[in-house]
């Protein structure tokens, strides 16, 4: 069941956010929620989930692009990194104090520019450190190595917009959708060999996410006649659905959460107030609708908490922080157990995402693949304090590189020229200086 935080653990006074277009503006880890703020500068709000209340007019931002900051994705290994998409046509990771912010923050990290259009998705790879993919609305997806700044990939075959982009479970491929009604599944580092099927008859915004558990992929989007429709695919045959009904006739655009732990999938209609969650099995009838979290104020967008900072005393199995024209609200998702204030659930609680690496850039580029690393939720088994452990090192980037060898070309000959003087001096004769 749902259950809304009551109003002093809400975020609220929450001024003039981001709710236009068909984005979620709102992403979260284990101990922040960022929301975007429509004005110029591509603002963000920061947010500490351990500090709720009513926001200060004068509340730092993170500030580092030009335009609106349509997506936003935390650093899945280090808290306190965000990766910002904005209507520039930029890419941005800014790191900020693991405290939160104490003022603006103007200057970014790192700046990864070749969208030719505004970018409206990034997503950090799950097992590999420092890879980000991004999608655009001049049809690219593009992937990046935030270390070196390097593109090292750029993914054409979209014929229209990408509405998302999704990795799957060892971030070993990508899925996305678009306009052009097609999903796409690709590994980003042999492009040419992607897979391609017809997902939706609308072209109205499609999502896209992914069953680990059991093999399949899925899709939210619209049909024909504009009615609300999911679909799954199992991965060992794309030729057709397994699986698609229609959900409603609602217009609103769905924004799909599945939970790879509990086999739960969640639905946030972005435009109405509901929050549905259902279970899906592979048997005969495949989708089972549980229930639903409805309030009369809708959602303009919302994002899901890191599951490791869930209340396992509570049975909390994820939090939902929806947003409103002026407020965050913590809509927690619970199991009713009796015994469960007093003795760990394990059977809704098997081991986790523990934000932590599983390979390097490197180690990823060059073709290794690898699942996430998990960790317990038990607290008697959990010693991680939630900072991931990883560290971002900025390195050079090639014409950084070119310029210093340049400079150190010029430095060269200088010496070499200074040298090439004392030799053509003569040496003195001792024979004729005794004479």
């Amino acid at each position: 069941y749902g259950e809304p935080a009551k109003q002093e653990q809400q975020f609220i006074d929450l001024n003039n956010p981001l709710t236009s277009g068909e984005g979620q503006y709102v992403s979260a880890n284990n101990k922040f929620v960022a929301v975007s703020k429509a004005s110029g500068g591509g603002p963000v709000y920061i947010l500490d989930i351990n500090k709720p209340g009513r926001l200060s007019a004068d509340l730092p931002l993170l500030s580092v692009q030009k335009g609106k900051v349509w997506d936003h994705d935390f650093h899945p290994f280090i808290p306190n990194m965000i990766a910002t998409a904005s209507d520039d046509s930029t890419v941005a990771v800014t790191q900020f104090p693991i405290t939160g912010l104490s003022e603006d923050i103007t200057k970014a990290d790192v700046m990864l520019q070749g969208h030719t259009k505004k970018v409206t998705a990034c997503k950090f790879n799950p097992s590999a450190n420092s890879i980000l993919a991004s999608a655009s609305f001049d049809r690219t997806v593009k992937l990046w190595n935030i270390e070196t700044q390097d593109n090292v990939m750029t993914f054409s075959d979209s014929k229209d917009n990408i509405y998302s982009i999704e990795w799957n479970f060892d971030g070993s491929q990508l899925a996305s959708t678009g306009k052009d009604k097609m999903l796409r599944i690709f590994d980003p580092r042999i492009p040419d060999e992607a897979a391609a099927v017809k997902a939706f008859d609308g072209t109205k915004s499609s999502k896209a996410f992914w069953l680990p558990n059991l093999g399949w992929l899925g899709a939210v989007g619209f049909d024909k006649m504009a009615r609300r429709s999911i679909s799954f695919w199992d991965l060992k045959d794309l030729s057709k659905p397994l699986f698609n009904t229609v959900i409603d006739q609602v217009a609103s655009t769905l924004i799909p959460h599945y939970d790879n732990d509990t086999g739960l999938l969640f639905l946030a209609g972005k435009g109405d107030g509901a929050i549905t969650y259902s279970e899906v099995i592979n048997d005969g009838k495949v989708w089972y609708p549980l229930g639903a979290y409805r309030t009369p104020e809708p959602q303009k967008g919302g994002g899901w908490m890191a599951k490791r900072a869930c209340d396992v005393w509570k049975c909390e199995i994820n939090r939902f922080f929806k947003l409103t024209k002026t407020a965050v609200i913590p809509i927690s998702f619970n199991v009713p157990r009796k015994s469960g204030a007093e003795v760990f659930q394990d059977d809704i609680y098997p081991d986790t995402f523990a934000g932590k690496p599983a390979l390097t850039a490197d180690e990823w580029l060059n073709g290794a693949n690898k699942d996430p690393v998990l960790c317990s939720m038990d607290p008697s088994q959990s010693s991680d304090n939630g900072d991931g452990g990883a560290t971002f090192t900025k390195k050079k980037t090639y014409q950084e590189l070119q310029k210093e060898n340049e400079a150190l070309q010029l430095r060269v000959k200088e010496l070499e020229e200074k040298l090439s003087k004392y030799e053509t001096v003569e040496p003195q004769d001792d024979s004729k200086a005794d004479e």
